[in-house]
């Protein structure tokens, strides 16, 4: 395990993953622990896609290739490239294994950085080889509810500002194509029947929050460039924790015709070239 704290913020990550195991803010838990009555995950990285492929499969230069939902990466082992007492940089390359289900060469960077109250969480991905590089990814960091006190019910999803919101609906695991409008709003109150259709999922979001209503006290994550946005518990169950996902891409939608290069919102990185992103979290007292 690796650690990084500064004054009043002490975070856990593993190799194995690149995985953040615990987000401590003075004596609070913030992240969710991983108990696997309802799901053993706790911050698993999403790539080289986010989400569930058609049938599990996709196809590339007339090829067919299997990869299991959210790709590979939360389940190999990342080098820890350099580290101090407030950052870590963690780095994923591709070997015989990746290229048997994602036939390209890359190097995936995470970099863990704490500033003041901050965490920053940054994705790197360097395209090594000569082809072009399709690629999704994102974050899936779950956190706990309640952490200040209350009742789930007590909590809000607070976007910042009013925005125009439409929810992008699921057919089972892939996307619809269609689309729930949930008009102008800022706000969107926890319940667990929420969830009963699986994660909410909406296009350019950039700030959210799990804000503890009697208190005001609130998790924020702040994604700028971020293309679509996840916020989700299991369904028909009463988790204590919810997930905020920043995503570069999504799952498959239910007609897709499985070529790569054709899914929609895909990354197609040139060769030699670099995609970054950051997310940022954040304890609003």
């Amino acid at each position: 395990m690796i650690s990084l704290q500064n004054e009043n913020v002490r975070v856990t990550l593993k190799a194995h993953g690149a995985e953040m195991t615990s987000w401590q803010v003075g004596e609070t838990e913030l992240l969710w622990q991983g108990d696997p009555t309802y799901w053993g995950r706790q911050a698993p990285i999403l790539f080289p896609f986010v989400g569930r492929l058609l049938d599990d499969r996709y196809c590339y230069d007339a090829s067919i290739y299997t990869m299991s939902q959210h790709g590979f990466a939360r389940d190999e082992h990342f080098d820890l490239i350099d580290s101090s007492d407030t950052y870590a940089l963690f780095e994923l390359q591709d070997s015989a294994e990746t290229r048997s289900h994602y036939p390209f060469a890359f190097k995936l960077q995470v970099e863990y950085r704490l500033i003041g109250q901050e965490l920053s969480v940054t994705y790197r991905v360097h395209n090594v080889g000569d082809d072009v590089l399709p690629f999704s990814i994102g974050g899936h960091p779950a956190f706990n509810v309640p952490f200040a006190g209350g009742v789930f019910e007590d909590y809000t999803i607070d976007f910042g500002t009013s925005r125009t919101l439409d929810r992008l609906l699921l057919e089972g695991p892939y996307l619809s194509g269609a689309y729930e409008p949930l008009g102008d709003r800022r706000y969107i109150p926890l319940t667990h029947p929420l969830f009963d259709q699986d994660a909410l999922i909406f296009e350019n979001v950039d700030y959210a929050a799990l804000r503890h209503d009697p208190s005001g006290k609130a998790i924020v994550m702040e994604c700028p460039a971020f293309t679509h946005f996840g916020i989700w518990s299991p369904p028909q169950s009463e988790a204590p924790f919810v997930c905020l996902e920043p995503w570069f891409g999504h799952a498959d939608y239910t007609g897709h015709q499985k070529d790569i290069r054709q899914k929609e919102d895909m990354q197609l990185l040139p060769p030699r070239e670099m995609f970054e992103a950051t997310y940022t979290l954040y304890l609003e007292t």
